[in-house]
């Protein structure tokens, strides 16, 4: 028997989940002037669990800087150089010549930092880090806590949710742990973010059905004593014009056969290490942690990872999911893992549940403020996401097949990737100003920032970017896809036919963002195959001072590389046939000399 209500709370917005996600969701309704409860009950061993140990990108690094006043404690944090992608390590000691590689240094010339009008803005916009999430979930917990607006009922998990009819408030039900204690919330809002516990996905039954057979099993560890020295000349990457980047300073992924690795340092010495694979072709037999091992040990470059220094082990069995909805009508949304999870490549679960979390609130605000719940910007929200959750989804999808063991994917399909990236900086940029300039907080809104929320309103997502902002989500998530399992058949042939590739490299910096793409069709005359270019000054117009409307590398960085990348599959279309044409010729004559 479950203990009677004993407390009664009325709120504009219950969220549910006191993560991360759900931490600033809670903060974020709050600086809208919105009345917010925050429910849950977490564990001891939950609060001080290490999860992934979380690599900031694209979005996530704006919305926790100025919303959860993070600057500090980012600042403190381990530093983010960029990230680093590498195909050919197993059995290696070094990242040689056999290696394909593919790196993006993200670290700003001070030439450019000083251009920026307010201080504050390069590390808003810019300057990523490598969090501990125990460590920034407690800043958050007790900032939360300090809030006018905010309470937080942290004696407690939801069990039960009554939605309210023609507009009446929904009502939620809380028991605690232990089942002592129990509440009751009311609430014109409700938003979940439970994670993997998907409250509402279940109760109203919002699962999205996935169509293929596609799916992943994470595991990873958090590991002490793993110091500087472990990182040698070995890891260092020197480009064309003398300047040399840190390969354990990025979020370093290693590409395997249906698998890949992630290592990222933290602070304190602490490495999250991990182990993402296609379930359907498991790399090792064993459970999870069996397979982690197993893996690991397939790199000499990783010795260092020993079992001793383990701090903490998780792992997740099925990766992928997503719901239907995002915002419903019925005034309830979902948000983080509680609506979708796609892979851990690229660290974009935090970043897109920011900027879904933004939406959200900018949805209920109206409704709240001024009784007008508006349906289009709702329907906008859960087109957008889903196509952006069907971007990210192929980006990881097509390197599980197994074809990044050829190098010309390998280029093309990081390529696709950053090109969508790119597309976004422009919202990137724009977001920053709004968060900057107002601190969360709709009421110190000026015209220009007002405006720039509406802009962002409709554009602040992956498929709504320019160039393609005027088409329809799906339709350009359908042609990222498309695009992807092109570069992916393509590269299956050659690998099926023996077309052999050499290894290839291809290393960018900000202030040098293209690759070589042109080289592909002379890479076996160069002295070696490498994209990477040097670094040219920038022209003076390009400067960035923060307080532009549109910066002029950013509003074309989508275009550019969108180019850049049909040109190189342009060249793969092409060469691929060719082959193909001399291939088949060759077979013909193989069957005339037979019948002769």
């Amino acid at each position: 028997m479950s203990a009677e209500p004993q407390e009664r709370i009325r709120a504009d917005v219950c969220v549910i989940g006191s993560g991360v996600v759900g931490l600033i969701n809670a903060i974020a309704m709050a600086k809208r002037g919105l009345s917010v409860v925050c429910v849950d009950q977490p564990t001891e061993k939950q609060l001080a669990s290490y999860k992934v140990g979380e690599s900031l990108l694209i979005y996530s690094n704006s919305f926790l800087r100025v919303l959860g006043e993070l600057d500090d404690s980012l600042n403190k944090s381990f530093h983010k150089e960029g990230f680093w992608m590498a195909h050919g390590m197993e059995g290696r000691t070094s990242f040689d010549e056999s290696v394909s590689e593919w790196g993006f240094e993200s670290g700003l010339p001070q030439r450019w930092i000083d251009k920026a009008e307010n201080p504050m803005f390069p590390r808003v916009m810019f300057q990523d880090a490598q969090i501990v999430r125990p460590e920034i979930e407690a800043e958050l917990r007790d900032r939360a806590r300090g809030m006018d607006g905010l309470t937080m009922v942290d004696r407690g998990l939801v069990r039960d949710v009554e939605l309210g009819e023609d507009g009446a408030d929904h009502r939620l039900t809380w028991v605690s742990r232990d089942r002592s204690e129990s509440g009751e919330i009311d609430a014109r809002w409700i938003v979940d973010c439970s994670g993997n516990a998907r409250l509402l996905a279940r109760r109203f039954g919002h699962d999205l059905p996935l169509d293929d057979e596609f799916s992943t099993t994470a595991a990873w560890g958090q590991f002490a004593d793993c110091t500087d020295d472990l990182f040698d000349e070995r890891w260092t990457y020197r480009f064309p014009d003398g300047d040399v980047a840190r390969r354990d300073r990025n979020t370093l992924h290693l590409w395997g056969d249906g698998y890949w690795i992630w290592i990222i340092r933290l602070n304190g010495d602490r490495v999250s290490v991990g182990v993402t694979y296609r379930r359907s072709r498991q790399p090792e037999e064993g459970n999870a942690r069996e397979v982690f091992w197993k893996i690991i040990r397939r790199y000499p470059v990783l010795d260092w990872i020993k079992e001793e220094n383990l701090l903490e082990f998780s792992a997740y069995k099925d990766v992928q999911h997503c719901t239907d909805t995002f915002v419903s009508p019925r005034r309830y949304a979902m948000v983080g893992d509680a609506s979708s999870i796609i892979d851990a490549y690229y660290s974009q679960g935090i970043s897109l549940s920011m900027t879904t979390s933004w939406h959200i609130a900018n949805i209920a605000q109206e409704d709240v403020r001024h009784g007008h719940l508006d349906t289009d910007y709702l329907n906008h929200v859960n087109r957008a996401v889903t196509a952006d959750w069907r971007i990210m989804r192929s980006m990881v999808k097509s390197k599980y097949s197994g074809a990044v063991a050829d190098s010309r994917f390998f280029i093309l399909d990081h390529l696709l990737d950053l090109t969508v990236f790119g597309a976004a900086m422009l919202g990137r940029f724009r977001a920053s100003r709004w968060l900057l300039e107002t601190g969360g907080r709709s009421s110190d809104e000026g015209p220009e920032q007002a405006a720039l929320r509406t802009g962002l309103s409709r554009r602040l997502y992956l498929s709504q970017s320019a160039p393609w902002h005027h088409l329809d989500p799906h339709l350009v998530a359908g042609a990222v896809e498309a695009w992807h399992r092109g570069l992916e058949r393509r590269a299956r042939w050659r690998l099926e036919n023996g077309e052999d590739l050499p290894a290839t490299k291809a290393g960018m910096r900000a202030y040098a963002a293209l690759p070589g793409v042109w080289r592909l069709a002379y890479l076996n005359r160069l002295p070696k195959a490498d994209l990477t270019l040097r670094a040219v000054r920038e022209p003076e117009f390009t400067s960035v001072r923060g307080t532009e409307h549109r910066p002029p590398v950013m509003a074309v960085s989508g275009s550019l590389l969108l180019v850049l990348v049909g040109a190189g599959t342009l060249f793969d279309v092409a060469d691929t046939n060719v082959r193909k044409l001399k291939k088949f010729a060759r077979t013909l004559r193989q069957r005339r000399r037979v019948k002769r």
